[in-house]
């Protein structure tokens, strides 16, 4: 697909910016709940996979064995890998610690054939050409294909939930189409020898199954040990370094961090540079287990990082950062104004100065309080307001913690048609709702939901001591 063309027709697109912004709402309220599902014991988040699981699906598949070889020598792969690779394929590649394949598998008149692999840390690439009369990037319009050309599934699709994946869009050369692939599954217990169960469904919009079983060798890490730890004196929040794994291109830490029960929902980030002044690129967080015991949050992470570590390299330090996380609060509008919403974590507020009711039309004005706006953009606080959103106070649900159970809510909250700043100075807006019943409103029945989370996801972080680990 041509780039500009493709781009050039997304920019003609009108697109519903209400709409969009209220499905992210909803994506990021749910995301959330299901994470605040798992917070009451410890989970063990077990991605093993079955063997079974592989067989059944594979049994066209193709076993073989592997020879690991010089790619330099090999034109078609140095053509993938120079027009269609990834970061660490190309970094393994170049350090000859990638394996050949070829094997091939027909369906619709067009070959699959997988061309090369590899297996570092809990990373699996794979590259591919594709060959065929029918394969056409020029047919990939309307809704005939993804914008990278091919689909795929892992497994039955099934298993597929619990990897990750980077898709590069297929790239035409004189002998067929190229393209490269990473999966990266942090849940798994992955052996170091493996077969990923691999189903091209599409190409260019071309249907077909094309199935593979793709051996692959993991390259040998190196782990460091450590038990370093920081933490914040009194406020109840640490980080302790458990492992540095090393491979070949990807760097990988384990570590666990502790949370105050009043802030299970901050997070701990962060950031790694070596004694040279080398920083690691973040790649993959992922949290493998969580653990409440009444007067705080235990977690252990899993995060992968895209860079190896430098050969002359002799520490790394690790920068442990504290992101507060605010909660959206509740301000009911049976009383008179002014009155005022607070954050539970934080000096924000909002200070609702006026409510009318214009037929159908619902408008509220108020200011935003204690923002400092040079440390907070303008659109960041506009988003801020476009989602203060009415709700008629019965249908407030809290869970038996006592916080809000946004799922329950959803489907009852009233976004405004238009949240308009009237004063830059004061930060004075006004919002409109509309409702489908104006006849049965009546403002002691209803409240306001103010999401102060989108605001303290713009304070600065609170830094913690650095830990240092020694490499050698």
């Amino acid at each position: 697909m041509d780039k500009e063309h493709y781009h050039k027709e997304i920019s003609e697109i009108d697109v519903p910016e209400s709409e969009i912004f209220h499905a992210i709402d909803k994506g990021i309220t749910r995301g959330r709940i299901e994470k605040r599902a798992r917070r009451n014991s410890k989970i063990k988040l077990s991605g093993t996979i079955a063997a079974g699981a592989a067989t059944f699906f594979l049994a066209a598949g193709f076993v073989f064995a592997p020879v690991s070889y010089a790619l330099s020598t090999v034109p078609l792969l140095g053509s993938v890998y120079e027009k269609a690779g990834l970061q660490i394929g190309h970094e393994l590649m170049e350090s000859d610690l990638v394996t050949q394949i070829n094997k091939t598998a027909t369906s619709n008149g067009i070959d699959i054939t997988i061309t090369s692999a590899y297996y570092d840390g809990n990373i699996i690439g794979v590259t591919f050409q594709a060959k065929g009369e029918k394969i056409s990037l020029e047919n990939m319009g309307g809704n005939r294909g993804p914008e990278a050309g091919y689909s795929f599934h892992l497994f039955d699709g099934k298993e597929q939930n619990q990897w990750s994946s980077t898709m590069k869009e297929l790239t035409e050369t004189e002998d067929g189409y190229i393209a490269s692939m990473e999966f990266y599954n942090a849940e798994a217990d992955l052996p170091a020898s493996y077969s990923l169960p691999l189903t091209f469904t599409s190409i260019t919009g071309v249907k077909g199954k094309w199935n593979f079983d793709i051996p692959v060798e993991q390259i040998p890490p190196e782990t460091i040990y450590t038990d370093a730890k920081s933490q914040l004196a009194g406020k109840g929040y640490s980080l302790t370094m458990q492992s540095v794994v090393k491979g070949e291109a990807t760097t990988t830490l384990n570590y666990e961090t502790t949370l105050p029960l009043e802030g299970e929902k901050d997070e701990i980030r962060i950031h790694v540079v070596d004694n040279n002044g080398n920083r690691l690129s973040k790649f993959h967080p992922n949290l493998l287990t969580t653990e409440a015991d009444g007067a705080s949050v235990s977690k252990e992470y899993q995060e992968l990082f895209s860079d190896k570590i430098s050969e002359d390299a002799s520490s790394l330090t690790i920068q442990p950062e504290i992101v507060k996380n605010d909660t959206m609060q509740v301000g009911a509008m049976n009383q008179p104004t002014p009155f005022t919403v607070e954050s539970n974590r934080f000096d924000y507020a909002v200070k609702v100065t006026n409510m009318e009711q214009n037929g159908e039309q619902i408008t509220v004005d108020y200011t935003i309080q204690h923002t400092d706006t040079s440390k907070i953009r303008k659109d960041i606080i506009q988003n801020f307001a476009d989602f203060i959103q009415l709700i008629k106070s019965d249908n407030v649900r809290r869970d038996e913690k006592g916080e809000l159970d946004r799922q329950k809510m959803l489907e009852h909250e009233i976004r405004s048609d238009q949240a308009t700043l009237l004063d830059e100075n004061s930060l004075h807006f006004q919002s409109i709702y509309t409702l489908d019943n104006p006849a049965e409103f009546n403002f002691k029945d209803y409240s306001l939901l103010v999401p102060f989370a989108t605001l303290s996801a713009n304070e600065k972080p609170i830094k913690m001591e650095p830990i240092k680990v020694n490499l050698k």
